[in-house]
């Protein structure tokens, strides 16, 4: 997954001004500008359920989608802190939302920290209630 970064830092450099966004109604909103990242989750059950459509696990292997790989918060945050390096390294800053609120920042702008180095948990609350409907 960390390589695969490499393609959207690629794809964010052709941005000079402005921004892209991708709205699904009512599910998800990504904008992508020069410099952030923003996906702001609206409903995290039908979005779990398009992302399964998409990537369908096969017969003969059980490929784990995203959603089951989020087994504890430690596991999350240690991915989050080298996607963070990464962010840092390149000046661009992600931003997590949940329901139109600031959940998470990594990155450039969220530096600092000593336990979490360059990630903000800006609402507690709700990054667990987000997780908490992503296991379910």
């Amino acid at each position: 997954m960390l390589e695969k970064l490499n393609y959207l830092f690629l794809f964010q450099r052709l941005i000079k001004e402005g921004s892209l966004k991708i709205i699904l109604t009512n599910v998800f909103c990504l904008a992508i500008s020069r410099d952030y990242i923003i996906v702001d989750i609206k409903n995290i059950k039908v979005l779990k359920t398009i992302v399964e459509g998409i990537f369908p696990k096969s017969k003969d292997e059980k490929i784990k989608s995203f959603f089951e790989k989020i087994d504890d918060f430690k596991k999350l945050l240690s991915e989050i802190s080298k996607i963070a390096e990464i962010l840092v390294k390149e000046k661009r800053t992600f931003i997590l939302k949940y329901n139109g609120r600031d959940v998470l920042i990594a990155g450039y702008d969220a530096r600092g920290g000593l336990i979490l180095k360059n990630i903000k948990i800006v609402d507690k609350l709700a990054l667990i209630k987000m997780l908490n409907e992503v296991k379910n």
